[in-house]
Protein backbone atom coordinates (compact mmCIF):
# COMPACT_ATOMS: atom_id res chain seq x y z
CA UNK A 1 0.00 0.00 0.00
CA UNK A 2 2.82 2.54 0.75
CA UNK A 3 4.35 1.86 -2.82
CA UNK A 4 1.02 2.84 -4.30
CA UNK A 5 0.30 5.94 -1.99
CA UNK A 6 3.30 6.87 -3.34
CA UNK A 7 2.89 6.39 -6.78
CA UNK A 8 -0.36 8.16 -6.63
CA UNK A 9 1.74 11.08 -4.96
CA UNK A 10 4.56 10.47 -7.90
CA UNK A 11 1.45 11.00 -10.52
CA UNK A 12 -0.26 13.38 -9.20
CA UNK A 13 2.44 15.57 -9.16
CA UNK A 14 4.02 15.02 -12.86
CA UNK A 15 0.59 15.84 -13.69
CA UNK A 16 -0.23 19.05 -11.59
CA UNK A 17 3.37 20.12 -12.70
CA UNK A 18 2.94 19.10 -16.57
CA UNK A 19 -0.21 21.24 -16.19
CA UNK A 20 1.50 24.03 -14.62
CA UNK A 21 4.55 24.63 -17.25
CA UNK A 22 2.03 24.69 -19.90
CA UNK A 23 2.01 28.13 -19.95
CA UNK A 24 -1.30 30.11 -19.62
CA UNK A 25 -3.65 27.14 -18.01
CA UNK A 26 -7.37 27.53 -18.44
CA UNK A 27 -9.52 28.04 -15.28
CA UNK A 28 -11.15 24.41 -15.82
CA UNK A 29 -6.85 23.22 -15.37
CA UNK A 30 -6.50 25.64 -12.46
CA UNK A 31 -9.64 24.37 -10.96
CA UNK A 32 -8.60 20.67 -10.83
CA UNK A 33 -4.96 21.44 -10.65
CA UNK A 34 -5.82 22.99 -6.94
CA UNK A 35 -7.99 19.87 -6.14
CA UNK A 36 -5.27 17.55 -7.19
CA UNK A 37 -2.51 19.75 -5.12
CA UNK A 38 -5.13 19.52 -1.84
CA UNK A 39 -5.37 15.73 -2.13
CA UNK A 40 -1.55 15.54 -2.77
CA UNK A 41 -1.63 17.17 0.22
CA UNK A 42 -4.00 15.43 1.78
CA UNK A 43 -1.80 11.67 0.77
CA UNK A 44 1.21 13.49 2.72
CA UNK A 45 -0.45 14.32 5.69
CA UNK A 46 -2.26 11.41 5.99
CA UNK A 47 0.45 9.17 5.40
CA UNK A 48 2.92 11.19 8.15
CA UNK A 49 0.12 10.29 10.57
CA UNK A 50 0.52 6.80 9.84
CA UNK A 51 4.36 6.68 10.02
CA UNK A 52 4.17 8.83 13.43
CA UNK A 53 2.45 5.68 14.75
CA UNK A 54 4.08 3.43 17.44
CA UNK A 55 3.25 -0.78 16.93
CA UNK A 56 0.22 -1.34 18.94
CA UNK A 57 -0.15 -2.32 22.37
CA UNK A 58 0.97 -6.31 23.66
CA UNK A 59 -2.86 -6.27 24.55
CA UNK A 60 -3.85 -5.29 20.62
CA UNK A 61 -1.25 -7.65 19.25
CA UNK A 62 -2.13 -10.12 21.74
CA UNK A 63 -5.89 -9.92 20.39
CA UNK A 64 -4.90 -9.95 16.82
CA UNK A 65 -2.74 -13.69 17.59
CA UNK A 66 -6.05 -15.18 18.24
CA UNK A 67 -6.97 -15.12 14.96
CA UNK A 68 -6.19 -16.98 11.97
CA UNK A 69 -2.72 -15.38 10.86
CA UNK A 70 -3.47 -14.96 7.21
CA UNK A 71 -6.91 -13.40 8.04
CA UNK A 72 -5.17 -10.79 10.59
CA UNK A 73 -2.87 -9.89 7.45
CA UNK A 74 -5.66 -9.39 5.35
CA UNK A 75 -7.38 -6.84 8.08
CA UNK A 76 -4.02 -5.32 8.59
CA UNK A 77 -3.37 -4.51 5.00
CA UNK A 78 -6.87 -3.83 4.33
CA UNK A 79 -7.65 -1.82 7.25
CA UNK A 80 -4.55 0.09 6.67
CA UNK A 81 -5.45 1.00 3.34
CA UNK A 82 -9.18 2.18 4.50
CA UNK A 83 -7.85 4.03 6.92
CA UNK A 84 -5.94 6.26 4.81
CA UNK A 85 -8.44 6.15 2.14
CA UNK A 86 -10.86 7.85 5.13
CA UNK A 87 -8.39 10.29 5.99
CA UNK A 88 -8.04 11.45 2.33
CA UNK A 89 -11.50 11.01 1.44
CA UNK A 90 -12.57 14.92 2.07
CA UNK A 91 -10.03 15.79 -1.27
CA UNK A 92 -11.19 12.24 -3.06
CA UNK A 93 -14.49 13.62 -2.83
CA UNK A 94 -13.68 17.05 -3.50
CA UNK A 95 -11.36 15.70 -6.59
CA UNK A 96 -14.38 13.15 -7.80
CA UNK A 97 -17.12 15.69 -7.63
CA UNK A 98 -14.46 18.37 -9.80
CA UNK A 99 -14.15 15.66 -12.27
CA UNK A 100 -18.09 14.90 -12.81
CA UNK A 101 -18.33 18.42 -13.27
CA UNK A 102 -15.81 19.21 -15.70
CA UNK A 103 -16.89 16.03 -17.72
CA UNK A 104 -20.69 17.68 -18.00
CA UNK A 105 -19.18 20.44 -18.88
CA UNK A 106 -18.19 22.66 -21.89
CA UNK A 107 -14.48 22.35 -20.58
CA UNK A 108 -14.41 18.64 -20.86
CA UNK A 109 -11.99 19.07 -23.35
CA UNK A 110 -9.78 20.91 -22.04
CA UNK A 111 -8.66 19.00 -19.41
CA UNK A 112 -9.45 15.47 -20.58
CA UNK A 113 -6.42 14.21 -20.52
CA UNK A 114 -5.52 15.26 -16.94
CA UNK A 115 -8.91 13.88 -15.94
CA UNK A 116 -7.71 10.28 -17.64
CA UNK A 117 -5.13 10.38 -16.22
CA UNK A 118 -6.25 10.86 -12.72
CA UNK A 119 -8.79 8.88 -12.76
CA UNK A 120 -6.58 5.27 -12.84
CA UNK A 121 -5.06 6.45 -9.86
CA UNK A 122 -8.54 7.17 -8.03
CA UNK A 123 -10.65 4.32 -9.03
CA UNK A 124 -7.64 1.52 -9.96
CA UNK A 125 -9.09 -2.05 -9.94
CA UNK A 126 -7.25 -2.63 -6.47
CA UNK A 127 -9.82 -0.38 -4.66
CA UNK A 128 -12.58 -2.57 -5.28
CA UNK A 129 -10.31 -5.70 -4.78
CA UNK A 130 -9.20 -5.07 -1.44
CA UNK A 131 -12.30 -3.92 0.11
CA UNK A 132 -14.09 -7.39 -1.29
CA UNK A 133 -11.27 -9.40 0.07
CA UNK A 134 -11.77 -7.16 3.25
CA UNK A 135 -15.80 -8.06 3.32
CA UNK A 136 -14.94 -11.67 3.06
CA UNK A 137 -13.49 -11.48 6.33
CA UNK A 138 -15.48 -13.64 9.01
CA UNK A 139 -17.71 -10.22 10.59
CA UNK A 140 -17.04 -10.98 14.43
CA UNK A 141 -13.35 -10.50 13.76
CA UNK A 142 -13.63 -7.29 11.59
CA UNK A 143 -16.29 -5.91 14.36
CA UNK A 144 -13.82 -6.69 17.19
CA UNK A 145 -10.79 -4.87 15.36
CA UNK A 146 -12.34 -2.24 13.99
CA UNK A 147 -13.52 -1.34 17.85
CA UNK A 148 -10.25 -0.52 18.77
CA UNK A 149 -9.01 2.75 18.85
CA UNK A 150 -5.62 2.18 16.93
CA UNK A 151 -7.70 0.51 14.36
CA UNK A 152 -9.74 3.61 13.66
CA UNK A 153 -7.35 5.97 12.06
CA UNK A 154 -4.40 5.50 9.57
CA UNK A 155 -1.54 3.18 10.62
CA UNK A 156 1.17 1.57 8.98
CA UNK A 157 0.53 -2.42 8.36
CA UNK A 158 4.17 -3.95 8.04
CA UNK A 159 5.70 -3.45 11.21
CA UNK A 160 2.47 -4.96 12.89
CA UNK A 161 3.09 -8.08 10.28
CA UNK A 162 6.75 -8.15 10.41
CA UNK A 163 6.12 -7.84 14.56
CA UNK A 164 4.00 -10.94 14.10
CA UNK A 165 6.09 -13.03 11.98
CA UNK A 166 8.64 -12.59 13.61
CA UNK A 167 7.24 -15.00 16.58
CA UNK A 168 6.67 -17.60 14.44
CA UNK A 169 10.49 -17.71 13.47
CA UNK A 170 12.38 -20.33 15.40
Amino acid sequence: MRIRRSAILLCLGLLSAACQAGGGASDAHRYIETDIEQLEAAIVRCDEIAAEKAIPSAETLDLLRHYEYENVRVFLITRSAAMSEACQKPHLTELAYTIGMLEASNAYMEVEDLISSVKPLMYGKETWALKERYFQLPKGMRKDLESIPYFQEPFRDIPIIKELESEKRP
